[in-house]
């Protein structure tokens, strides 16, 4: 019985994590949509003035590619929304969001199947640190409760990753010519093409570089509890209490990692040129063995890519260079999913719970 009742706890959990996170994605989406419109214009406004040695007017952004469809000149964020939707109407600002909603359900309930398994593991050894006067390490273990989730999610999901990293690719390389096969044949192609790269190890290239961001959730979910915590005790409760949670715990925890995933871009790259990078190419190495030894290489590299950044573009800001657009919609999207989350998880718990005692 007792088996019974937390599979539905781990179900409840992991269904809303996936919904939560999708919820927040519908709500922050448009404001990717506008992002990726302006700084395309002004990447247009910079190669007018890199031309012509002038200070370019932003009207003369409509001819820079005559080959766009879209020769809008956006004055703001407001005036690129209402254009947006004028042009396109309002499904005009979800252009594209099919594939990241597939992927943004399975990568969460993943993670929160994974979280919700561990929670009692990690409740117990948090209790018998308590109990021998160790309060201090239930910090470290809330860390690394996130950071195993977050491990456990990229390793099941990874190639699902790659795969749509990879389909992405090909659309953008298509001719306006070439014939539009459907999106099975694509994902079969894509499929085909990355194991003829280098076998099964193929598919989890470049894992190693992401495990490392995996102490953002880590970092995240030790704030979020002890906001939660402390949230409780002083007697607020309710959904904007889970809204400022995600918000301030999302914002803290990219604050910290935000130079890891510069790092990582970094070591993506130069992983990607290398030509000593065959350690995951060799189709009779052990995935595992290759795996770890791919992890720890990163790991080292990691010191010494910051370094390189820093040096090669002025300063410790070049580690936060687009860091405020990504802070403030990363933290939004995780304040409403988090509020979602905690909501859905309470009623399909209910839900689960009701018809199980049904006679």
């Amino acid at each position: 019985m007792g088996d019974s009742n937390e599979h539905r706890i781990h179900l409840a959990n992991s269904i809303a994590g996936g919904l939560g996170n999708v919820v927040g994605l519908l709500s922050t989406y448009p404001l990717t949509v506008i992002k990726t419109r302006l700084q395309a214009q002004n990447k247009k406004k910079k190669k007018i003035e890199e031309k012509t040695g002038e200070k370019s007017e932003i009207d003369d952004t409509k001819n820079v590619d005559a080959k766009d469809d879209n020769n809008d000149v956006y004055d703001g964020p407001m005036d690129c929304l209402m254009k947006v939707v004028s042009r396109d109407g309002v499904l005009g600002m979800y252009s594209g969001i099919s594939l990241k909603l597939v992927e943004t359900y399975l990568w969460n309930s993943t993670f929160y199947m994974f979280f919700s398994v561990l929670k009692p593991h990690i409740d117990d050894i948090i209790k018998r640190e308590h109990a021998e006067g160790r309060g201090y390490s239930a910090y470290l273990l809330n860390v690394a409760h996130g950071m195993i989730a977050g491990m456990g999610t990229q390793l099941c999901l990874f190639p699902m990753n790659v795969v749509n990293t990879r389909m992405v690719v090909l659309q953008r390389k298509k001719g306006k010519n070439e014939k539009n096969t459907g999106i099975v044949e694509n994902y079969i192609r894509v499929i085909r093409d990355v194991y003829a790269e280098g076998g099964v190890s193929a598919f989890w290239r470049g894992i190693a570089a992401g495990l490392m961001l995996t102490i953002n959730p880590g970092i995240m979910t030790m704030i979020r509890i002890r906001l939660t915590e402390l949230c409780r005790a002083n007697g607020y409760t309710g959904g904007g209490v889970h809204f400022w949670v995600g918000f301030v715990s999302k914002m803290m925890a990219s604050t910290v990692t935000y130079p890891l995933v510069v790092a990582r871009s970094q070591i993506i790259v130069s992983a990607e040129t290398s030509e000593d990078n065959h350690t995951l190419n060799d189709r009779n190495t052990n995935v595992l063995v290759a795996l770890l030894l791919s992890i720890i290489k990163n790991i080292l590299h990691v010191p010494r890519t910051i370094m390189r950044v820093v040096e090669e573009n002025g300063g410790l800001v070049a580690l936060y260079a687009g860091f405020t657009p990504h802070l403030s919609q990363a933290a939004l999207k995780e304040a409403i999913a988090n509020t979602v989350r905690n909501k859905a998880s309470a009623l399909l718990l209910a839900i689960l719970t009701s018809k199980r005692q049904q006679p």
